[in-house]
């Protein structure tokens, strides 16, 4: 195969043969005079792995010599060349982002939401402020509250021993606001929802966006505990679930991504995995943003999968539609809650699944999916991130 480059014009191809070969493999551009152009990604692919000659004039130009030539317009170049060359890879379409309407219908994921109604509670609790826990030593009510809503930690945990009711600083301020749970500080003042929160607030990042998921599906009748152990803010448990009895097992964890906040892209990664070694679905929060908030993030590629036909299966090609909108990232970089709002928000305007394809510092590819959640009334948008092999 033989491509050339001109650092003027870019990158084609006009031999017969290589350009045959890449217009049939849905590479490149085709435009007319027997012309095909040809991204830098595309053309780094069939340096490398094609054993294309590109001949700048009349030199012959290799893969670093090409890339020389676009690495500072495109600084993370090869993060998106590792991507591309894995779908590739696999016998799939990969190309660059063009204005075309993608194949996934809008729709979201519904969970079965059961709001209850709050009752009045006669319980008073003491609130450790240092500890960021309230005690209640109301054992008939601790335990009725332990038992039907799974509300605290009544007795220890996963024992039969102990008799009082432990509340954190989210159950605390919850029953406070909606059942009026008495709460008390040391010296017998009675202490509101608000001053509780306040003062967690001033003493925990991002408690804010913590107390306001964790409200919204208790409201919506779901049991939220927390997710610690597997690397997330909060386990989720269906309505109807119960500690009482034959051990319960979530099958969701959550967790909360403030706009403002960065994560390093494998702290992210691992906690994903840890929720799918456990067989759990990890879904994400993240605020509802209004339209100034987004930022133009670069998505790299809508990518294709393939479809089943009479014939068995087959790659999906440009003539399909594409499936995926695909963000190449590395393990080593940082995403913020703004960031990754706005490829979610950018892949549903084009009706395409949002794909994060991760390299490691090996140059292997792990991919995650997100998948919308619908919860009636929600000040956040929630993902289910799954992995997937393409």
């Amino acid at each position: 195969m033989e491509i050339k480059f001109d650092s003027k014009k870019g990158i084609w191809a006009d031999e017969p043969e290589s350009f045959e070969k890449l217009r049939r493999n849905w590479f490149g551009k085709k435009v007319k005079g027997g012309i095909i152009l040809l991204t830098p990604e595309e053309a780094l692919y069939a340096i490398n792995l094609h054993n294309a000659r590109c001949l700048e004039g009349n030199k012959d130009i290799g893969f670093n010599d090409l890339a020389e030539h676009f690495v500072k317009k495109v600084p993370r170049l090869f993060v998106r060349y590792n991507a591309y060359r894995d779908w590739r890879d696999r016998g799939l379409v990969i190309r660059n982002m063009e204005k075309v309407k993608g194949k996934v219908k809008k729709s979201a994921k519904k969970y079965p939401a059961k709001p209850g109604r709050p009752r009045k509670l006669k319980m008073t609790a003491m609130w450790y402020p240092d500890s960021m826990f309230s005690v209640s030593e109301d054992e008939e009510e601790g335990k009725r509250l332990f038992g039907e809503m799974w509300m605290g930690q009544f007795g220890i945990y996963k024992q039969t021993r102990g008799k009082l009711l432990k509340l954190n600083f989210l159950e605390t301020v919850y029953l406070s606001k909606y059942f009026g749970l008495k709460v008390i500080d040391s010296s017998g003042k009675k202490l509101t929802h608000k001053k509780i929160l306040d003062y967690v607030t001033k003493k925990r990042e991002w408690t804010k966006q913590l107390y306001e998921v964790y409200e919204e599906w208790r409201q919506n009748g779901f049991l939220v505990k927390t997710g610690f152990k597997f690397g997330a803010h909060f386990r989720i448990y269906f309505p109807g679930a119960s500690p009482v009895g034959e051990y319960t097992h979530s099958r969701h964890v959550l967790h909360v991504f403030p706009k403002e906040q960065k994560m390093l892209i494998s702290e992210w990664a691992r906690a994903v995995r840890v929720a799918h070694g456990v067989k759990k679905t990890f879904l994400l929060a993240i605020p509802k943003l209004k339209a100034k908030d987004y930022v133009k993030y670069p998505a790299d590629f809508m990518a294709y999968r393939r479809k089943k036909q009479a014939e068995g299966w087959v790659r999906e090609t440009p003539d399909d539609g594409p499936r995926y909108l695909l963000s190449a990232v590395s393990e080593d970089e940082h995403i913020g809650g703004i960031e990754l709002a706005s490829m979610l928000h950018q892949a549903e305007k084009m009706r395409l699944e949002l794909i994060l394809s991760i390299s490691d510092r090996e140059t292997g590819i792990t991919y995650y999916v997100l998948k919308r959640v619908e919860l009636p009334g929600s000040k956040y948008d929630y993902y289910e991130i799954e992995w997937m092999k393409p």
